[in-house]
């Protein structure tokens, strides 16, 4: 074995050493475990009711030296630069491991550091390794990070797998920004903004309004982004799609109107934070209901019916026609627009 690659599987080693100092604690349960209902609102319950920790805003100048430092800083620019890098049109075909030309820092937005995954509510990733395992309701089963970071790459033309040089980088990026956190607490800003209950459904009539209104401009009146010139060359995206083949699919977490609803809130439009919002939450679940109509182009994932296995654990407004077969329209449609029980409910 070559020095270098000794020094890489020493770091990441002790990159899954520290993961696991941090992890949440799923016991009795372990990763790749299906639990059932009463198993799963369980362990679903001991997770909310963990201890939350204060909002940690990374440092870029606090990355490490030598190897060690190296690696983030690789894990970092991957996120930055995924579609160049990774994606699905990368200039080096042997690299293609990701299934479209999206950007990790995309979705996973950047907040005052500049860094990706590091502004609040808007998918953040600094405390993504306290938050795992988890029950993944998606699955039905107990996940690792590991698992839903590779999960995010899909099916792209070059497998990519948990020990390739690119995928350790993103993991020992997420492993420096957890470096300081209480191991296994929840971080106040993670995950998706709680918005203001709303006793009606969601509207994708005023909703196509309010995208000419606020959302178009950037994203788009087809809602299909705005390609990079060089995009046919890796280049990705200047503003992301929310539509067509080369965004989330028909099955995908952000297809359910309140937690696509609750990310806009927090960050749409552009320069929005979530103490400083630009539209209210009715605005936003609107928006989200035309975006996610099924008159929207969107790809269709053909294994959506094996997914989110346990219907009692569904989140609200993950709706396909499939599961209301023989029932009257309107049955489908208050599934997929509401009025929800409780649009912040955990996904």
């Amino acid at each position: 074995m070559s020095m270098r690659r000794f020094v890489c599987v020493a770091m990441t080693l002790a990159g899954f050493a520290l993961g696991s100092a941090h992890a949440f604690d799923t016991a009795p349960h372990h990763v790749g475990d299906s639990l059932d209902t009463a198993a799963a609102q369980v362990l679903l319950a001991r997770y909310e009711a963990r201890p939350k920790q204060p909002w940690r805003e990374p440092d870029e100048a606090r990355i490490p030296g030598g190897p060690e430092g190296a690696q983030i800083r690789e894990g970092i620019d991957l996120m930055r630069n995924t579609s160049r890098r990774v994606g699905k049109l990368a200039p080096d075909a042997t690299k293609r491991m990701n299934w479209n030309s999206l950007n990790c820092v995309n979705c996973h937005q950047a907040g005052a550091s500049g860094l990706p995954g590091s502004k609040m509510y808007a998918l953040p990733l600094v405390n993504a390794v306290n938050d795992y395992p988890k029950f993944d309701i998606k699955s039905g089963k107990v996940i690792s990070l590991e698992q839903r970071a590779l999960g995010m790459f899909g099916a792209g033309a070059v497998p990519i797998k948990a020990d390739t040089p690119e995928f350790q980088a993103i993991m020992a990026y997420l492993r420096w920004l957890a470096r300081e956190t209480v191991p296994g607490a929840a971080m106040v800003g993670s995950g998706l903004m709680p918005i203001a209950p709303i006793a009606r459904a969601a509207d994708p009539k005023r909703g196509k309004l309010l995208f000419e209104a606020k959302c178009q401009a950037c994203h788009g009146a087809d809602a299909a982004g705005q390609r990079q010139a060089d995009f046919d060359a890796g280049g990705g995206y200047l503003f992301p799609p929310l539509a067509g083949d080369d965004t989330y699919d028909d099955a995908g977490h952000m297809f359910a109107v309140p937690l696509l609803a609750r990310y806009i809130a927090a960050s749409m439009p552009f320069g929005a934070t979530y103490d400083k919002p630009q539209l209210t939450a009715d605005e936003a679940l609107d928006i989200a209901a035309y975006v996610n109509d099924d008159a929207t182009p969107r790809r269709q994932n053909p294994n959506r019916l094996k997914l989110y296995p346990d219907s009692a654990l569904r989140p609200q407004g993950y709706a396909i026609p499939e599961h209301y077969a023989g029932q009257p329209p309107e049955a489908y449609q208050r599934a997929k627009f509401g009025p929800f029980r409780n649009v912040n409910e955990h996904y």
